[in-house]
């Protein structure tokens, strides 16, 4: 016998009863109460730690019970049999299996299945929706961080014409412009927004120098642009943001994330190369080097030996075998 709770389900009367098995059958005996119930009509739910478990039974009524032990030997001596689920629950070994199996594909879907479909959402988002996240963040950043450039606006118009021209050769040209601001706290620095504008600081610009030069930052940074780099890290750091974008139409999250990711940015050994790659042959097309964004990257390490301390090599890392390659590109 084995001590229980019934409710009737159509009353909020307690009834105390005992539960026993008769052969296929569930007997449910108590004052005034005397059922006998096919186990094969009996639905048992699952465990829940040491939470009592119900029996419920096909008129709506239901047994509750404290005694969980108990309970399991009456279960053993009927044809029930908790659910896969219900048992592995209880052995610490397939607890522990359970987590590593989790871990594993949690690192899969880190390493491969995420970048995936980051990639896939960012060349099939909506423009608008990379266009109003690129606005709000600029609105973000010029309310703060960013300031109006100090670069003569000759200069400015100089560059903006140089850049306006660079193509890529056999893919056009990704949808860009050129904007000038000035910002103390993040040095010197250029970044990409997800529609595709490229943001110039000018401690880039005056400590590199000569327009070449700062041409092939700007060819690299098509390269991102063209990648669409910078959304697709945005939407690797914010997988919920991504999935209420593309189903609910809600950006907010991304809203909310992209100003920090902008300038946070550390792009992937795969996403530089693809930009070098992109910026070598924009700059071969308009008879310049590669070797000049070797170049670049050379003076700025010399420059800023403690990348830590922010700029252009925090968010760009100016590896020895990225400045090789180059190197070997130009020759």
């Amino acid at each position: 016998m084995v001590p229980a709770t019934y409710f009737d389900g159509r009353s909020t009367r307690v009834h105390g009863v005992e539960l026993s098995v008769i052969g296929e059958d569930l007997l449910v005996s108590g004052t005034d109460i005397h059922l006998l119930i096919p186990f094969a009509q009996v639905r048992v739910d699952e465990r829940l730690g040491r939470a009592a478990r119900r029996l419920r039974f096909p008129d709506g009524g239901c047994c509750e019970v404290s005694d969980l032990p108990a309970l399991d030997r009456l279960l053993s001596a009927t044809a029930h049999r908790d659910g896969w689920v219900d048992r592995i629950q209880r052995h610490r070994r397939s607890i522990l299996l359970a987590l590593v199996a989790f871990g594993v594909v949690a690192g899969v879907a880190y390493k491969w299945a995420l970048p995936w479909a980051a990639g896939e959402g960012a060349r099939r988002m909506p423009p608008v929706i990379a266009r109003v996240l690129s606005t709000e963040a600029m609105k973000t950043l010029d309310s703060g961080l960013l300031r109006k450039s100090r670069i003569a606006a000759a200069r400015q118009r100089s560059l903006t014409a140089q850049f306006d021209a660079l193509q890529i050769p056999g893919r056009g040209r990704p949808k860009s412009a050129l904007l000038f601001r000035d910002s103390p706290q993040l040095g010197a620095n250029a970044f990409t927004l997800p529609d595709g504008r490229i943001v110039l600081l000018d401690e880039l610009t005056n400590s590199i120098g000569d327009d070449p030069h700062i041409l092939a930052v700007l060819a690299h940074e098509l390269g991102h642009a063209y990648e669409h780099h910078g959304l697709q890290l945005l939407l690797r750091g914010s997988v919920m943001g991504a999935f209420l974008a593309f189903y609910l139409g809600d950006i907010s999250q991304l809203l909310a994330a992209a100003p920090v990711a902008l300038i946070q940015a550390r792009y992937s050994k795969d996403f530089e190369r693809q930009a070098d790659d992109i910026g070598a042959a924009v700059l071969r097309s308009h008879g310049l080097s590669p070797g000049l964004l070797a170049d670049d990257l050379s003076r700025l390490s010399k420059l800023r030996p403690d990348a830590s301390n922010g700029g252009y090599l925090e968010s760009h890392p100016p590896t020895d075998e990225r400045i090789r390659r180059l190197r070997e590109m130009a020759r």
